[in-house]
């Protein structure tokens, strides 16, 4: 994160990303762009849609973030999200509906 980033108006706020795609990702870019302290969270897999991870489209999407890769499927990535997001301001996903479910 830059240090323009975390002397934002946000800088106050924890978010998890766990969004994919062009959508999710944008939004809370913007929030790490206005200082919240963002974790995006990554497949191990990574992202069908995003293979180059050092794309320059793919850098400017995640600037100001930190990641951090979590197996959701497996008990142990699950458990060590639910210990973040007990920490954390604000959620973002962008899953299908019935995901959030399982």
């Amino acid at each position: 994160m830059s240090d323009n980033a975390a002397a934002g108006p946000l800088c106050r706020f924890k978010v998890l990303d766990l969004s994919r795609v062009r959508a999710g990702p944008t939004c809370v870019r913007q929030l790490a762009d206005w200082g919240a302290d963002v974790i995006k969270i990554e497949a191990p897999e990574g992202d069908s849609l995003e293979q180059d991870r050092h794309s320059s489209d793919l850098q400017q999407l995640h600037r100001n973030k930190r990641s951090l890769t979590l197996n959701l499927k497996a008990p142990e990535g699950l458990a060590i999200l639910k210990r973040l997001a007990e920490r954390t301001d604000v959620l973002v996903e962008n899953y299908r509906p019935d995901v959030k479910f399982r």
